[in-house]
């Protein structure tokens, strides 16, 4: 076999659409095996990258719809779990609204941690790589097998004192008063800033993982 022309992204786009619906996370290396065996056609790595591309914003819309429907979900996640928390933060640039941070934590996990795990939390955060830059922020903490239990999840879009004084307001707002509480954080100044102004009166831990890593 060799490459073709004759297959264009149109092609791919149309021949992928099932195929990235039965299996969303598939690969572009994987879908190009797949057409290759399904079709008796070699194409092009770039051609199904752009392909499969076109098929999911057929499928699943843009990334930027995507923003736009957040305040849909949030009415949504509010309705059917009443309690909940779950904050749209927006900010005007150019006299545009653009998306700037998002919390939530669900009424099942704010039971859960106030009815049965330990009073404790651990504050993280790990950053995109692609193309929309900024940090996933978590929060968890551990039941009573040991076990991690999430508690809330945030977008932001830099580790800095204020994103995170907002992301630990948020979590004040979901928990309340917790006695006898606990917060383990990493190494990083922001986040230990916002704990000190939110949570003046807890115990404040750090990661042992990240002391070490500092001394090699």
């Amino acid at each position: 076999r060799v490459k073709t022309t004759m297959a264009t992204q149109g092609w791919v786009e149309a021949n992928a659409m099932s195929i990235l619906q039965n299996d969303p996370t598939i690969g572009c290396k994987e879908l190009q095996e797949k057409l290759k065996e399904t079709y008796d056609i070699t194409i092009g790595y770039d051609t199904v990258w752009a392909g499969k591309s076109r098929a999911k914003k057929q499928i699943y819309g843009t990334l930027k719809q995507s923003f736009q429907n957040l305040h849909n979900f949030k009415a949504e996640v509010e309705k059917r779990s009443p309690g909940s928390i779950v904050e749209v933060d927006t900010k005007v640039v150019d006299g545009k609204v653009h998306f700037h941070r998002f919390f939530m934590a669900l009424k099942p996990s704010i039971d859960g941690f106030l009815a049965g795990c330990r009073p404790y939390l651990s504050i993280d955060s790990m950053a995109f790589n692609g193309r929309w830059r900024g940090y996933l922020a978590a929060c968890t903490t551990l039941d009573g097998h040991n076990w991690m239990f999430p508690v809330a999840i945030g977008f932001i879009d830099g580790e800095t004192e204020e994103n995170w004084t907002w992301f630990m307001s948020q979590l004040n707002r979901a928990l309340g008063s917790v006695p006898n509480l606990a917060i383990c954080i990493d190494a990083c100044k922001g986040l230990e800033n916002a704990v000190k102004k939110v949570f003046p009166h807890v115990e404040q831990r750090e990661c042992f993982r990240h002391l070490m890593a500092n001394f090699t």
